[in-house]
């Protein structure tokens, strides 16, 4: 028995059972084999010895550049500790997008 699970156009075999299965889907449907995965829907995946790690800093890098905040100073805590946060009458944000 055998599950296939295809997202767009994308299928990664490794075994033999999955290469006579991607044969046969071909010579029904066109597709092709794109090998081994590195991204999907915006994680990266990359291989280790102990089995995949996936990761998003890819992803997040791409949205802190979309908000040309890539040259700014990196902090560890981005707030002052110190400072009360109170609540401020009136509109928080102009532009709510910006901190979604």
């Amino acid at each position: 028995m055998i599950y296939l699970l295809v997202y767009v156009d994308d299928i990664g075999c490794n075994s033999i059972l999955l290469h006579r299965l991607i044969t046969l889907l071909q010579s029904e449907f066109k597709l092709r084999d794109l090998g081994s995965v590195h991204f999907f829907l915006s994680i990266e995946v990359k291989p280790t010895a102990m089995g995949i790690l996936l990761s998003q800093h890819k992803y997040a890098f791409d949205i802190i550049q979309r908000a040309g905040m890539a040259s700014c100073k990196l902090v560890d805590t981005p707030i002052s500790t110190s400072t009360k946060i109170g609540i401020v009458l009136g509109t928080l944000h102009s532009n709510p997008t910006w901190y979604r």
